[in-house]
């Protein structure tokens, strides 16, 4: 499984206001399943944004994942960002996708 890291913009206020209690089911439905690891929103931005901590096997499945929120599918989503991660350090290292070859500096 790899890791991504998932930022949504969401500068329609209406829309998301329309759309949040839909989306956090999602969500909600997410984590119980393990596809999310870690949500919830930006603090002090000029724009509404949430960001997403999720698996899957590459982006294409992702990408599958996102298609379903409710958010995404009422075009409550702008400049989606998606970057795959390896969180090699802290509380999600057991999320690794080496780490066994992290390298022991001063050791």
């Amino acid at each position: 499984m790899s890791i991504f890291i998932v930022r949504l913009d969401h500068p329609d206020e209406a829309g998301w206001q329309e759309w949040v209690g839909p989306h956090v089911e999602w969500v909600r439905e997410h984590v119980a399943a393990g596809t999310i690891i870690a949500s919830g929103p930006s603090v002090g931005t000029d724009i509404r944004q949430g960001w997403l901590v999720m698996q899957a096997v590459d982006e294409s499945e992702l990408r599958q994942y996102l298609a379903s929120d409710p958010f995404w599918q009422h075009g409550i989503v702008e400049n989606l960002l998606i970057v795959e991660w390896d969180p090699i350090f802290g509380e999600l290292d057991r999320l690794s996708s080496s780490p066994e070859s992290v390298p022991s500096f001063g050791e």
